[in-house]
């Protein structure tokens, strides 16, 4: 399913020109070698430009499309156009003369073969210029001997020749493109290819290196991969590629199209040690800009408006039309998640659905998540990006505070696939919770909120998804006045008496929040008589100073109170309350102290 998809998009690229042919590829060029018609060098260019990053700005080299890179290791595999200087003109600065003219004479060979029919002046100068070329005299040219340290601090170097690159004169392309078909043909061994279906095919024993995916080899890593017998079916042994047949057109399509999306820095998001990619069925780009919105990732090409526009036609199954293209609902849409693992890659998740029921699942999230606070406006959900949401399951002054990877995925499948989130992350969030505090700099700005917005709406959107036959219509994006389960009530009543405390005593740092929360959440019957008793003191207290304060206060909790003692029924405060309830009352405790702080115009009591 992931690769026969991959391929399917490749077909879809070239249609469009964004990705290279069969037997091309993009590589990273630093520099060129002028040629004249002799093929004697008689310039030396540098191919970089100029990008800002951030405040400083640094020269990077050009991305070129040239004849297919070999994948090599240890062994000595020249590239046709474009290679390193050991290889184009047998000089290095790692010590091994004899390796280095080895690494010259192979690629020697290999241009000589490709052009040795070459009839147009640029083909020819490259292939008089390997005839020619002599590795030990090559100081004795001016041009190389001017730019000795550049030229061994070179990456990829290539030819030009009048003004144009080598490998873009279309009979020098030609010219490779025929010698390319032929070796291939000739080394390959045949079998059915497991994508295509195709009988009778060229099978592919090395796979394309997959570059751009975190973590993993910067020459990159291989997606499919066979060099041990642990590895191998029986029969297989040594037989690399031949354990699962894939055709050599095939493997270089699904390369190519993997490349493509690993490099598209716009549409890669990254979740612990995950790389994510997206793509839909025919390439457009536009459905990753929406999905990146939708996910919080990008926010330069849809604003709120336009995303809640796009949504709601997308649920009515209505297309939608961004950047002149037709967004239909139908649309198939993949999700890969790639994580590094030696040499090769793992696949974390591999996700497809259509995209308008990824959408509503993500759409679906969010609402979910959605609550009130001072980050938002009350009446506008805001979208959350996973790895903020990921980041607050996690320590943050931990060393290395970094998420679990497999909880990761399982977040992005829940949310992707419209199912329960894992039980793993709604634990982690109240761990944090209860192991954290509220803190404070110096001026008195607080720099860390044990319950923010972020896992506030967790654990809302957790108890209306996990729970929902308790909690589906129980609890709102603000408080719930008519909410009556007592895990919620209770979390509201310590809230009030919290603003008790600091309407009486607002110089005291630490409330007792700092030293009762954990306790009232999970064994609220031993804990919340003594916090009454405090209550009552503190309103004592705050009847001397602000008579409305008292007031209010005092309706509030006798409100709480009454809904607590239910004397028909005469429920008692529970001993100790589960996970799923202590959740309850983290959240009635957030949405009622954040009542506070949307307080309606002219209610002025608490100032």
């Amino acid at each position: 399913m992931m690769l026969p998809s991959l391929v399917r998009l490749y077909d879809n690229l070239q249609k469009k020109g964004e990705v290279p042919a069969y037997g091309w590829s993009r590589a990273k060029v630093t520099d060129r070698l002028v040629l004249d018609e002799g093929g004697n060098i008689i310039g030396f260019i540098s191919a970089r430009s100029t990008q800002k990053r951030g405040k400083k700005e640094i020269e990077v080299p050009a991305v070129l499309m040239v004849p297919l890179q070999s994948k090599r290791s240890v062994d000595i595999k020249a590239n046709f156009l474009c290679d390193g200087p050991g290889y184009l003109l047998g000089i290095d600065n790692k010590g091994k003369a004899r390796r280095t003219r080895e690494c010259f004479e192979a690629a020697r060979n290999l241009h000589l073969a490709v052009l040795a029919e070459a009839t147009t002046p640029a083909g020819k100068a490259v292939r008089n210029f390997f005839q020619s070329w002599q590795p030990d005299k090559a100081r004795e040219n001016q041009v190389i001997a001017s730019h000795w340290e550049d030229i061994l601090a070179a990456g990829n170097l290539i030819f030009e020749f009048e003004g144009k690159d080598v490998q873009d004169e279309p009979e020098v392309a030609g010219a490779w493109d025929r010698y390319y078909a032929r070796v291939e043909a000739s080394e390959a061994k045949l079998g059915t290819c497991l994508v295509t279906g195709q009988q009778n095919q060229a099978i592919e024993l090395l796979h394309p290196s997959i570059k751009g995916v975190r973590g993993a080899q910067s020459s990159g890593a291989s997606l499919v991969s066979f060099n041990a017998p642990s590895f191998e079916s029986y029969g297989c042994d040594g037989s690399q590629g031949m354990n699962a047949p894939v055709s050599k057109s095939a493997a270089f399509r699904y390369g190519a199209a993997l490349n493509y999306l690993t490099q598209d820095e716009k549409h890669v998001q990254t979740l612990a040690d995950t790389t994510v990619v997206y793509w839909a069925e025919h390439a457009e780009s536009a459905y990753q800009d929406i999905f990146a919105d939708l996910m919080g990732e990008n926010k330069e090409v849809l604003n709120d408006h336009d995303l809640e526009q796009i949504f709601r036609q997308i649920a009515q199954g209505e297309p939608v039309s961004l950047e002149g293209v037709e967004i239909s609902p139908q649309e198939p849409f993949y999700v890969l998640g790639l994580a590094p693992n030696a040499a090769r890659l793992s696949v974390r998740f591999f996700l497809c659905n259509s995209f308008g029921t990824m959408t509503e699942n993500i759409m679906a999230h969010h609402q979910q998540m959605a609550v009130v606070g001072p980050h938002m406006d009350a009446m506008q959900p805001r979208i959350i990006p996973i790895w903020l949401l990921l980041k607050r399951t996690t320590n943050p002054k931990a060393k290395q505070s970094a998420s679990s990877p497999l909880l990761a995925g399982e977040i992005y499948r829940s949310i992707l696939w419209g199912r329960k989130y894992p039980l793993a992350a709604y634990q982690n969030m109240l761990l944090r919770i209860f192991s954290e505090r509220d803190e404070y700099d110096e001026q008195g700005k607080q720099t860390n909120r044990k319950i923010d917005y972020v896992r506030a709406g967790f654990i809302k959107a957790c108890l209306l998804r996990n729970y929902k036959a308790r909690w589906g219509d129980k609890i709102n994006m603000s408080v719930n006045e008519n909410c009556r389960e007592m895990p919620y009530i209770l979390g509201r009543l310590f809230a009030v008496l919290e603003r008790i405390q600091k309407n009486a005593s607002p110089e005291v740092k630490a409330t007792i929040k700092d030293r009762y929360f954990n306790s009232a959440c999970a064994t609220p019957a031993a804990t919340f008589p003594v916090l009454i008793k405090l209550a009552n003191a503190h309103l004592k207290k705050l009847g001397q100073n602000k008579k409305g304060q008292q007031v209010k206060r005092s309706q509030e909790l006798g409100h709480l109170l009454d809904m607590i003692a239910m004397p028909e029924q005469g429920q008692p405060l529970p001993k100790r309350l589960t996970l799923e309830e202590q959740g309850a009352f983290v959240l009635g405790y957030y949405q009622q102290e954040q009542s506070y702080f949307a307080k309606e115009k002219g209610d002025n009591d608490d100032e």
